[in-house]
């Protein structure tokens, strides 16, 4: 197993594509703790493991709040003992244009930026202590691309990208690679409550964005999750500061 004796912190792993890394990771024989808001969901990513005879814990973290995150962090210590690879996927989806207004971008930088930067933070001391690690940040096709009426979330997915960068220059020489990975038009919860938002069906949405992907289809979970193992384990070795796009060729048009 590629993740053997590997611990992780996984942010947001109540569902979606956050529950799918969860799943992928113990899988492959990581202990993982499910780093969530919301205790419901994230209980039942944990019994989705335990069930399946991998190890995982529950940890309620908001990744707004400083002090939750750190809590995180010191309880999976306490748990598994050490800490290799954080997975920044949380994030808010305020999807408004240039009229956002100051709460929305409020919600938006505090969670998708502030946050996934105060994760690295606190986590970094202990994957230190480990000798290195891996930390993987969700961004996005949205890291890259102009696209109508979502100023707020592509400005905050593309500032996660070149955060990215930086932190895999900085941390280079503490044997830790940093990497972003960007998902595509991929089946969340997420994705299908902005289709509602707009009027739209999931079933609409399908008929609208799959042709736009060169695979024909939209990706799933799971998909993105086989990514970011890959990406967690020895096989990405060499491979730091990279943004690594699993969108069935969207961006490459």
């Amino acid at each position: 197993m590629r993740l053997e004796d590997k611990v992780a912190v996984v942010t947001g792993g109540g569902s979606g594509i956050g529950r799918a890394i969860c799943e992928r990771f113990a899988a492959e024989s990581a202990c993982v703790t499910v780093a969530e808001i919301d205790s419901e969901s994230g209980l039942e990513t944990v019994s989705r493991i335990r069930r399946l005879g991998g190890k995982a814990e529950f940890v309620r973290t908001d990744i707004r709040d400083e002090e939750s995150i750190q809590d995180s962090v010191v309880k999976t210590v306490s748990a598994f003992g050490k800490l290799n690879v954080l997975v920044n996927n949380a994030a808010a989806f305020v999807i408004r244009d240039v009229n956002a207004s100051a709460e929305e971008w409020e919600a938006m930088l505090n969670t998708n930026i502030r946050g996934t930067a105060f994760c690295v933070k606190h986590a970094l001391p202990e994957i230190r202590k480990a000798g290195g690690g891996a930390i993987v940040n969700i961004g996005s096709i949205s890291s890259v691309l102009g696209q109508p009426s979502m100023v707020t979330y592509n400005a905050t997915k593309g500032a996660i990208l070149t955060m990215t960068k930086c932190l895999a220059l900085d941390l280079g020489s503490d044997n830790i690679r940093v990497n972003c990975l960007c998902p595509g038009n991929i089946k969340t919860p997420a994705l299908i409550n902005h289709m509602k938002s707009l009027g739209k069906t999931y079933e609409e949405a399908v008929k609208q964005m799959a042709p736009l992907n060169f695979l024909g289809r939209i990706g799933t979970p799971e998909e993105v999750a086989n990514c970011a193992a890959f990406l967690v384990s020895d096989d990405a070795s060499f491979v730091t500061g990279a943004a690594l796009f699993v969108d069935g060729g969207y961006s490459a048009q």
